[in-house]
């Protein structure tokens, strides 16, 4: 009887209280969109910076080479200490004439956070070599 008394009832009675259930659920998937909107872009924008620090580095290593009789030592060793002085975490790596240095680390979710996703991984890699002239 009652589905009856709903069918045949106007239509402003029908849809009484509906908004109230849509308005919360528009609100949260509007901040999942915009939560990942921003956060993936502050992930890019994070490991981009991270790359630039591993290029640095590498540079750095690369500089060394062919300065003093251990080379390979120095290389590594000045990649290694500059990776320290930015607060990194990696790996270096000599190969041939080229310092090749790998970085890992975190970003900090802004909007994320109120799904429980605190942190996104982010690693870069970058190689320098060093060109000699005759």
């Amino acid at each position: 009887m009652r589905i009856f008394r709903w069918w045949f009832a106007p239509l402003e009675e029908r849809e009484a209280g509906r908004i109230v259930t849509m308005v919360p659920l528009i609100s949260f998937a509007a901040l999942i969109c915009v939560g990942i909107g921003v956060d993936f872009s502050g992930q890019v924008t994070a490991e981009q910076e991270l790359r630039d620090q591993a290029w640095h580095c590498a540079r750095v290593g690369a500089g060394q080479i062919g300065m003093t009789a251990n080379s390979a030592l120095a290389a590594t060793t000045a990649a290694s200490r500059c990776l320290d002085d930015h607060g990194l975490t990696g790996t270096v790596a000599l190969t041939g004439d080229s310092v090749i240095v790998e970085v890992s680390g975190t970003y900090q979710t802004k909007l994320l956070t109120a799904l429980g996703i605190n942190q996104l991984p982010i690693q870069a890699a970058a190689s320098s070599s060093i060109l000699q002239g005759h």
